[in-house]
């Protein structure tokens, strides 16, 4: 027990001593001053992406609208089908009944890539409104002598004043009022 502790007091000493000793110059921290964004509230209430948002739907309204007489058209052919079951050759109706299903998984590659389409355009004009949005957030630090940035969400309790959101929120909108959604060609 006695050479645990010596050994333990020797290891002590030799990490006091390179802890004491001087370490090279490093530049300097700064103390951190802070400020705090809802970068939630900021993309929820950026004009920019209000109006992404309604361009999509609208697309989206037209998808459906095309989807749904495709469908129409499917479901005639279907009792079309089912009425002439009857009246073809087992042969002749299998391939009938083969080409309906071929159409029918054409439909929904269809619609599948069609709502790829308006993920991928939302994704990429959310992400112009996301660049911008961080591109004020620091001129909004850097004005008001801020060199940390924390999201709200991470923040259990902070002072108002520390709080920049409604800052960026307005520069947003000024700076970004709206961003055109580009689809993909069909």
């Amino acid at each position: 027990m006695r050479k645990f502790t010596l050994l333990l007091c020797g290891a002590l000493m030799a990490a006091g001593i390179v802890a004491a000793r001087p370490q090279p110059a490093h530049a300097e921290l700064k103390p951190p001053v802070i400020a705090v964004l809802d970068h939630q509230r900021v993309l929820q209430e950026a004009v920019a992406m209000k109006g992404i948002q309604k361009q999509l739907d609208s697309q989206a309204e037209v998808y459906k609208k095309e989807i749904d007489a495709q469908e129409d058209k499917l479901r005639s052919a279907e009792q079309e089908l089912a009425k002439q079951r009857s009246i073809l050759s087992q042969d002749a109706f299998n391939q009938k009944r083969r080409d309906f299903e071929k159409q029918v998984t054409e439909l929904q590659k269809s619609a599948a890539i069609r709502k790829r389409n308006l993920d991928q355009a939302f994704n990429e004009a959310r992400n112009k409104v996301v660049q911008t949005m961080l591109q004020i957030t620091e001129e909004v630090a850097r004005e008001q002598g801020a060199n940390m940035v924390l999201a709200q969400q991470m923040v259990l309790v902070a002072d108002k004043s520390l709080d920049i959101t409604d800052v960026v929120v307005d520069r947003v909108n000024k700076k970004l009022p709206q961003v055109a959604v580009s689809l993909p060609k069909k």
